[in-house]
């Protein structure tokens, strides 16, 4: 239904519907491989929860998100996937991971990504922050070597705020 009225693009794996929903990581791979076999490309959002990025367990925590929610994408059709990294202690609260914080999991996923693909698939992936990102720290996050791009949420239903994410400062 959703590719008869144009969309391109799904979510996968958004933390509010793990949450909320109860959707698991086969869940959410189920869905990636459907929206991938529809033809259409998917976001698949990972990110760690408050207590586990207490325990330093985020880059753990995505990397089995990502892993999971992979299985089965076969590296031609990685040009329809991104992965978006949402620290779920960050979304919605007006708190930021780092540009290191975020840079280092980025940098995780990428490494993933080579070990389950090759370095040439890794380095072609989107891997987007998307944690409560601001005009604020856009800059920052964006001058980060792995970092692609921003999935912004509530700050693009302001227009001034959403205006200065889009044209930022790196």
């Amino acid at each position: 239904m959703l590719k008869s009225i144009g969309v391109q693009w799904a979510l996968a794996g958004h933390s509010e519907r793990r949450e909320i929903f109860g959707e698991t990581d086969d869940y959410i791979n189920a869905q990636c491989l459907k929206i991938i076999d529809e033809g259409m490309a998917v976001m698949l959002c990972v990110g760690e929860s408050l207590a586990e990025f207490e325990q330093d367990l985020a880059g753990s925590v995505c990397a089995v998100q990502l892993k999971k929610g992979l299985k089965g994408i076969k590296k031609e059709d990685l040009d329809r996937v991104a992965i978006a990294y949402e620290p779920v202690w960050a979304i919605g609260t007006g708190k930021v991971a780092t540009p290191e914080i975020a840079q280092d999991v980025h940098a995780t996923c990428r490494a993933i990504l080579a070990d389950m693909y090759d370095e040439e698939a890794a380095d072609n992936v989107r891997i987007l922050y998307g944690g409560s990102v601001t005009p604020d720290s856009v800059d920052e996050l964006m001058k980060q070597p792995d970092i692609d791009g921003a999935l912004v949420g509530g700050a693009s239903l302001d227009s001034t705020k959403f205006a200065r994410i889009i044209n930022f400062q790196a």
